[in-house]
Parts: C-alpha cells; structure tokens; sequence
C-alpha cells in the first residue's frame, strides 16, 4: 500500500442518498466521490438543500447511504451492523452540533463524561477524565454548573470538550459557530485550529464564508454534487499524529494532588493521578467509613482455691 493511500483516512465512492420514490423520489447526494488526508481542515459550504448535513451524517455514520462505498480508516463500513458502528463512532467520531445538544437536566461535568459511557469506563474515572479536559478549555471552575448557567459560547466549549475525551482521529462539526456571536464564534475557531494543529482531522459545515480562513481545503456543494474542491494547503504540510495516528488534547495531565468533592450524601468524586480505586462508582470518605465493632471487654474472675487440711476444725 502506498504512502498516499496510508494517508487517507475518509473515501467515498459513488455515494447516493435517494428519499421517496418514483416520481417524488429526490437525492440529497448524487454519485458523490470524496477523499479526506489525515490531518485536513475541510470545510463544507454551499445553499441549503445541497446535502451538507447529509454527507455529514453518512460520514459521522449515523445515516446510511442508498449506494456506493464507505471506506473509514481502511475499513468499508457500508454494509457493517449498526451494533458495529456504533462501537466505531463512539472511540473515532467526535461530533459539535449547532444547538450545543447538552443534557439540560446533567452538571457540565457529566455532559462531558456522557461518551465514555459507552467506552465502558467506571464513573470516577469519566468524572476525572472530563476534570482534566474541562481544564483545559478553563471551565474547570464552571464543572458542575447546568448548561443553562453557561453563556453560549461557554456551552459550545463544553461541547467541543465532549467531542475529545474519547480522542478520536476524526472531529465533525455542523455548523459550531450558527449561533454564536462574531467574538464567540473566534474563540470556538481558535480551539479548532488548535485541535488541527495536533493532527486531527476536521470536517465543518459552515455558511460563513469568513471562515474558509481557517480550513486547509474548501468544498462548496451543489445539488448533492461537489462543485468546487480547493487545497489551500499542500497536502505535506498537513498537521500529522505520530505515525499517522490520531492525536488529541491530553486528557489526563500529570497531577499529585488528589481531590475529593461530596455531591450528595452517598456520592463522593475524586480526581486525581494516584487514585488507585479508578473504576470505582462511589467512594466513601475515610470520615464516613464504617467504624468496626468495639471489642467487649469481659473481666476475669478468679476464684481462690482454698484446700482443706487434713485434722483441720469444720
């Protein structure tokens, strides 16, 4: 295999996407070909209805295409079981959704936490994970706000935290910055670049064409077809992971100290590098363990043995 065929990490071959039928039969993506480099900042634009959202989806693999091939890290993915995918997505897909799509009724910390859950990871470990990756993005202080304390630029953060804890190689993002205003919307492009920089992967959806600075490659979409591809960036100068793996923000700096927060009176989060119960759900602190049994002390009697004399008076 080739160097430029270990590069490529998405491959489309003649993708359609038919709704309806017959006469009222549409398609939303029409013979579509595409292939992404490891490590490329595509954005999509076009008019809606173009099938934007669509491609997105057949990608991130929660849609499925009517014909054609997907080919995803090597491995064609159009006929695996949804069981299969779902696995895929949830360790090599992260996605950043327009409307944020935070659990209203979860801490910020918990939202965070939400796709390890199906990595399989003990709950004090999620809660550790999702400490150290809401620090870097510096909502630590913020953890365990409700998404509706934060402003939308905050829950966007939040979001795009969500998106790498699992470390996936591939992020996409429809739309991240739709509701946002122009400062927020800097600020959430500044940490995708950041994001790119380490060698991840970016596949976006945008109408803004002020954006377009931030991409290594430009694709405007035309009744379900591409109509203008362009690299604005060689592909040898695109971010690389070591030996082409996918690479993330850190998620579990180095730190000594460990912490303990009490959330109700049976749940106790800890965090910290030397927590040797990881994977337990629920700690108890050393206050509130249960005290052993006191020893009952019997007093010893005992009884003078008093011997009768031989000729001694009754």
């Amino acid at each position: 295999m080739s160097n430029q065929d270990n590069d490529t990490i998405i491959e489309l071959k003649a993708v359609s996407k038919r709704y309806g039928f017959g006469d009222a039969e549409s398609y939303a993506l029409r013979n579509f070909d595409l292939k992404v480099k490891r490590g490329e900042f595509i954005m999509i634009m076009g008019p809606s209805g173009c099938g934007k959202t669509t491609l997105l989806n057949i990608i991130g693999l929660l849609d499925k295409a009517s014909s054609g091939e997907y080919i995803l890290a090597g491995k064609d993915v159009s006929r695996v079981s949804s069981s299969k995918k779902a696995r895929f997505r949830a360790k090599e897909i992260g996605f950043i959704f327009q409307n944020f799509n935070l659990v209203p009724t979860l801490p910020i910390i918990e939202n965070v936490s939400l796709p390890l859950i199906y990595a399989g990871y003990g709950k004090t470990r999620r809660l550790r994970m999702a400490d150290n990756i809401l620090e870097h993005f510096h909502l630590r202080e913020r953890e365990y706000y409700m998404p509706y304390q934060l402003s939308g630029g905050q829950q966007q953060r939040v979001a795009i935290a969500r998106s790498l804890i699992s470390n996936p190689s591939i992020i996409l993002a429809d739309e991240p910055t739709g509701n946002l205003d122009s400062r927020n919307s800097h600020i959430i492009m500044e940490e995708l670049r950041d994001i790119h920089s380490m060698g991840n992967t970016i596949i976006m959806v945008t109408h803004n064409p002020a954006l377009t600075t931030y991409a290594t490659r430009v694709i405007n979409m035309l009744d379900g077809e591409i109509d203008t591809d362009i690299k604005t960036v060689d592909d040898r100068d695109l971010p690389k992971g070591g030996k082409g793996e996918k690479v993330s923000v850190k998620v579990l700096p180095s730190r000594d100290p460990i912490k303990m927060e009490i959330q109700s009176e049976s749940d106790v989060v800890v965090s910290g590098d030397n927590v040797t119960t990881e994977d337990a759900d629920v700690l108890v602190m050393p206050e509130e363990q249960p005290k052993a049994p006191a020893k009952k002390t019997t007093k010893k009697t005992t009884k003078k043995k008093t011997t009768k004399k031989k000729g001694a008076k009754k």
